[in-house]
């Protein structure tokens, strides 16, 4: 299988991933493999604030710890960061290249850098908006980076950046639905239960004859759900619970409510 062709069918594996943490790792692994990568880092430099840097490590052997890692100040002054805030450029770059282009590395960054026994053997995967900072991966191997590592990471830029995107995407979704569901209200199991039915269709004489209870004790349920969702009757009370998370969107998955 060719690299596209396997990039393809990781591609599905990653669309189709049911968490955002099974989603990050198949492209972390799939990325490593196609560089033969140690270590990855995804950095995000953003010219809004200067101080603000976020540095996540992955790597096949031990790192440096992360409060090792370069701070702001440090990670803007590194060539790689000077190259894509100076230039328009936003298509993948070795370190080295830089480097015998006269884009060196500052004593003070050196030495940090082989103290913690980081490698000058870098390639670059930019993926966002660049805008005088760097968003993108990292990537380094102690055994350097060939011309044609460069040119196949190039090739595959587009797609790589696409399903980046895919994975940053789908973890934010699921942080701002965790968040819904924590400020979602407390509901007793029997409430669950009617609210299912409830969004399923059913009446309150058709959940009163599945559940063996009173068509009274049903309403009893409906009044306690309104009132805990915010509502006034059985759609409104729907359309909140499945905002919050508590019952599915047609075509969608309920979130399970701790």
């Amino acid at each position: 299988m060719d690299q596209h062709s396997r990039w393809m069918a990781v591609a599905a594996d990653i669309l189709n991933a049911p968490t955002p943490g099974l989603a990050h790792g198949l492209f972390v692994d799939e990325l490593m493999r196609q560089t033969r990568a140690d270590v990855v880092t995804r950095i995000r430099l953003t010219p809004l604030d200067p101080e603000a840097i976020g540095i996540q490590v992955e790597a096949r052997q031990a790192v440096p710890p992360r409060e090792h890692w370069p701070v702001a100040a440090q990670a803007r002054a590194h060539p790689l960061s000077r190259y894509y805030e100076t230039t328009t450029d936003r298509s993948p770059v070795r370190l080295t290249d830089l480097m015998a282009a006269g884009w060196g590395l500052a004593p003070a960054e050196h030495d940090a850098m082989t103290a913690l026994g980081i490698t000058v053997h870098q390639m670059t995967l930019p993926c966002g908006r660049q805008d005088g900072g760097f968003d993108g991966w990292v990537v380094l191997n102690e055994d350097g980076f060939s011309d044609a590592d460069l040119a196949d990471l190039s090739g595959l830029q587009a797609l790589l950046v696409g399903l980046d995107r895919h994975v940053s995407m789908f973890a934010a979704l699921a942080d701002r639905d965790d968040l819904a569901l924590r400020d979602a209200p407390r509901l007793t199991p029997r409430e669950r239960v009617v609210l299912d039915l409830l969004a399923a269709g059913s009446t309150a004489e058709g959940i009163a004859a599945r559940l063996a209870i009173s068509p009274r004790t049903v309403h009893k349920h409906q009044e306690n759900l309104y009132r805990k969702l915010g509502a006034r009757d059985r759609l409104s009370a729907v359309l909140s619970a499945q905002q919050l998370g508590l019952v599915p969107i047609p075509g969608g998955t309920a979130r399970t409510q701790p």
